[in-house]
């Protein structure tokens, strides 16, 4: 299979895919040879923050000297940022070799006229790439909820479920407590999980499931973290809990969210430690340093200045407001969200505190047309490009990119391409 044939593959795949549930997903992952068997997973699940926790994760235990698959979803640009190694992409023969043995063993094992969801090949190509190159840790993002995900079907070493809120409401539920209960569906049996400290609405259904399973659950409480700088160039701050206590952490990734993410990749690293993994602190505190999310508060370009954000729902919408309200430059927001997002609400969440709003809309078929909303004082253009052109045109202020991750990885293209 050519990287072509691939992409036209997975394509087809995006627009027929179905639902089947874990039995059928096993069943694949047991006739290609149970390649996820063989991993030391550390599987991650949340409404926000997985991203954070995958990267900070990634580059503490890289610092530290181990071997680390990553496994995330989205991808901005291309299929083959989903899966990186020791920080590298797959390479697009590797990625249509993988996805030409997915393929094949998916057709053998379904019924004409059945298909696996596009998730589904992308997670058994991501077990069956990583089965291959056998790193010391896999780190693995779940891609909707986690009780039914495909990502569900691994047994992990260690389970983290980042910050919960309202998202995908249906498919996940319509409250937290509702959402909580899918995301905890990676607990597994005797397996220690970290929750994200500010989720005191869902602790009583995480602690439950966790009970159930006889798995420790690591939440702390005790938690007080002190912010001594926060600008566009990072984050500094000292940590406590009972469990660990670290001063003067630095990361280069801005936001206030920043340290609550930090921490629970830090409980992470305590519990690996417990179980015996070699960990220094001169690796956390490099690993931090070090790390980058692309599309996470990214600075895209210096000249002018253009920072990406991921921010797409409600409560990473109110965290990047938090992070204007406070900045002391002029901002130009440009922002384009999809329709099942409460648009209006997040378009006013976003722009709260920026100087300028600029709406677009992102290429998607759910995007959602905003151009209505101009009467209320906003510009709107159409195509992304030409929102990025306006921004730059002004001159006169820093420019943000904010509200759907398609939108985000569409600018990314056009800077890479040097297209401004």
């Amino acid at each position: 299979m050519t990287y072509k044939e691939a992409l036209d593959y997975l394509s087809n795949m995006a627009v027929v895919g179905s639902k089947h549930g874990l039995d059928d997903f096993r069943g694949l992952l047991k006739a290609m040879g149970s390649p996820e068997a063989s991993l030391k997973i550390i599987h991650v699940a949340g409404t926000n923050g997985k991203g954070s926790f995958c990267g900070y994760m990634a580059s503490i235990l890289m610092a530290a000297g181990y071997s680390v698959g990553v496994f995330t979803s989205p991808h901005l640009i291309k299929y083959n940022e989903r899966f990186s190694y020791n920080g590298k992409y797959i390479s697009d023969d590797e990625l249509a070799e993988e996805i030409g043995i997915v393929k094949k063993a998916a057709e053998s094992y379904l019924n004409e006229g059945e298909w696996f969801s596009f998730f589904e090949i992308m997670t058994a190509v991501c077990f069956s790439y990583f089965s291959k190159k056998q790193p010391d840790f896999l780190i693995l993002e779940t891609g909707l909820g986690g009780r039914l995900d495909a990502t569900n079907a691994a047994s992990p070493l260690l389970t983290a479920i980042m910050k919960i809120d309202i998202d995908h409401t249906e498919f996940l539920g319509s409250t937290v407590k509702e959402i909580a209960y899918e995301k905890s569906g990676i607990i597994k049996p005797h397996t220690p999980c970290v929750l994200y400290p500010d989720n005191d609405g869902a602790y009583g259904v995480v602690k439950a499931a966790a009970e159930g399973k006889n798995a420790p659950l690591y939440y702390p409480r005790d938690l007080h973290i002190d912010v001594k700088r926060s600008d566009i160039k990072g984050i500094c701050f000292d940590v406590v809990c009972s469990y660990f206590s670290y001063t003067d952490i630095y990361s280069n990734m801005p936001g206030v969210f920043q340290p609550m993410n930090i921490t629970t990749v830090i409980m992470g690293i305590y519990v690996l430690k417990r179980l015996g993994y070699n960990i220094p602190d001169s690796a956390i505190y490099e690993g931090i340093a070090e790390a980058k999310v692309r599309g996470r508060m990214d600075i895209i370009s210096r000249s002018p200045l253009i920072i990406a954000d991921g921010a797409h729902n409600m409560n990473s919408a109110r965290e990047f407001s938090e992070f204007l309200k406070v900045y002391d430059r002029k901002t130009t927001l440009i922002t384009g969200v999809l329709k099942d997002k409460m648009p209006e609400r997040l378009i006013k969440t976003l722009g709260a505190y920026a100087d300028r709003v600029i709406l677009t809309m992102p290429n998607s078929k759910r995007a959602y047309d905003p151009s209505h909303l101009t009467a209320k004082g906003y510009m709107f253009f159409k195509k992304p490009a030409e929102a990025l052109r306006a921004a730059i045109d002004f001159n006169d202020s820093d420019i943000f990119i904010a509200g759907s991750l398609y939108l985000t990885g569409e600018i990314l293209k056009i800077c890479e391409d040097e297209l401004l």
